[in-house]
């Protein structure tokens, strides 16, 4: 078990640091963090960055900020107090971005792939066709026997 969870943090973390293809700049990986390319070396700065333990990323300026000064999905905070942990997906943004809510606090947004939405019961990022409404488009259909 613990090499499977080993194996399935490796290639997020090859990718969150990844500057290959990529210029001078910074880039957004989340709504809680970005990587800054220089000279091909990467560095990941994750939000929030202290003293404000809410920021988040912001495009705009390319820096961790707080929620009132971007734009959804990143600044907008939801509130998680009486939700079970689970991710949640943004109905706003017809389901191409999610939440995640864990012990009663928000830890911000993320993005599914293009061309994906979110799919609660899988909670995972899925193609339409294959996601319940209202973020898909699968209607189960039921055999009479």
């Amino acid at each position: 078990m613990l090499y499977t969870i080993f194996l399935l943090i490796i290639p997020v973390s090859v990718f969150a640091g990844d500057c290959v293809g990529k210029g001078d700049g910074v880039f957004e990986i989340g709504c809680r963090s970005y990587l800054t390319c220089t000279g091909g070396v990467a560095k990941v700065t994750n939000c929030p960055n202290p003293p404000d333990p809410n920021t988040v990323y912001n495009n705009r300026t390319k820096t961790c900020d707080t929620p009132a000064h971007v734009g959804p999905p990143c600044g907008k905070l939801e509130d998680c107090t009486n939700k079970p942990d689970a991710r949640y997906p943004d109905l706003f943004n017809t389901c191409h971005t999610y939440y995640t809510c864990q012990f009663g606090t928000y830890f911000g947004h993320n993005s599914c792939t293009p061309g994906l939405v979110f799919d609660f019961k899988l909670q995972t990022c899925n193609w339409p066709q294959n996601v319940l409404p209202p973020c898909g488009h699968y209607i189960p259909t039921t055999v009479s026997g």
